[in-house]
């Protein structure tokens, strides 16, 4: 699906790839980098692995929807948010795993019981097809442990690794494509700082942070990485009108409950964080291509 924006003659060089689970990470976690970088001209594409239906979701807004299911509901809403970010849209087909525990991680589709080489595979071809400097996911922890974040960080390390390999050749079809060898692999983290002051706001409208989510399932309080180990703070506050409306798009996930009051909302959300896990030693920078430039 081809949803970018057109981008501008200076930056038209320059790719980002974020690689993300399920259908609303793009949005809920990363929507401030994606739709920054796609205004800046640079080009913007999304890697879904997931089908996003190990969810809960209302049945009125499923049956109001004019779809019959539930992933159908997800892509649609997917692709509504990346058309507001200004992203490209690529998406793997897995079907979503579920939180730990639950009986969806034992579903023979689902992505945590997919080979590893395979989902492997499926990135690397990716990877070269859009041929980014810069690709962004999830942290190995994966935010909040769940088993598909969790895989995907996994499997991004190794096909970053392997999308420039020359003797790597995915077992897929139209995989036979030169390699691409990224220049960094970002992880989108949370500060623990950040989660503390996110904290007090859930808990001053009434809801506990140690159940937070659609589903009550996430402790705030156990999330987050010590600031020291931040490379780099992007600030976003022109852009989270942006981000709001690619959340909205899901509202099978209460993308339209986003609405905080402003003050308190611009002060949790303008920035967005990552450490750069590849090249390894990176010293805190400004911005994602920062020092790239002679070598794009």
């Amino acid at each position: 699906m081809k949803n970018a924006m057109p981008p501008s003659t200076s930056t038209a060089h320059r790719r980002l790839l974020g690689i993300f689970a399920h259908p609303d990470d793009e949005s809920f976690g990363a929507g401030g980098t994606l739709a920054k970088y796609a205004r800046s001209g640079v080009e913007v594409h999304v890697c879904t692995i997931t089908d996003g239906a190990g969810g809960t979701y209302d049945p009125a807004l499923l049956a109001a929807s004019g779809v019959a299911t539930l992933v159908e509901l997800r892509r649609r809403e997917l692709a509504c948010a990346c058309r507001v970010l200004g992203a490209q849209l690529w998406m793997l087909g897995y079907r979503d795993s579920g939180m730990p525990g639950s009986p969806d991680n034992l579903h023979p589709d689902s992505l945590l019981q997919a080979p590893m080489d395979e989902v492997i595979a499926q990135l690397v071809r990716v990877i070269r097809h859009v041929r980014p400097q810069v690709i962004i996911t999830h942290e190995f922890s994966g935010g909040y442990n769940h088993p598909d974040h969790v895989k995907t960080s996994q499997a991004v390390y190794h096909a970053f690794r392997l999308a420039g390999d020359a003797s790597y050749s995915p077992p897929l079809p139209d995989a036979a494509l030169p390699p691409w060898p990224p220049m960094r692999l970002y992880h989108l983290v949370v500060p623990r700082s950040a989660i503390r002051w996110f904290s007090v706001l859930v808990w001053l409208r009434g809801q506990n942070p140690r159940r937070f989510g659609v589903n009550g399932d996430i402790d705030l309080t156990r999330l987050g990485v010590p600031d020291r180990q931040i490379h780099v703070r992007l600030q976003l506050d022109e852009y989270l009108e942006v981000k709001q409306q690619a959340s909205a798009c899901h509202r099978s996930q209460g993308g339209g409950a986003m609405h905080w009051p402003s003050f308190l909302g611009r002060r949790a959300m303008r920035y967005e964080h990552f450490i750069q896990v590849l090249p390894s030693g990176a010293r805190r920078h400004r911005d994602l291509f920062e020092g790239l430039e002679a070598v794009l």
